[in-house]
């Protein structure tokens, strides 16, 4: 497992802080050509720094 570690101003913690309490609009689901999917999700943590984060992909296909 690997850790990070960022230092953030005050500011930088409540955007980040108000991203993660708006997670259900920020979520987004990614389709594949055979079908599968996965989920992700993007957070601008400074300025310069955006980190995406990316599920498992599914195989299943996705209902809906």
């Amino acid at each position: 497992m690997n850790d990070l570690y960022l230092r953030l101003t005050y500011e930088q913690y409540k955007r980040l802080e108000d991203q993660l309490r708006r997670f259900e609009s920020i979520e987004t689901t990614h389709r594949t050509v055979d079908g599968g999917y996965h989920k992700a999700f993007r957070l601008q943590v400074t300025d310069s720094l955006i980190i995406e984060f990316q599920g498992p992909l599914i195989k299943a296909p996705l209902s809906g």
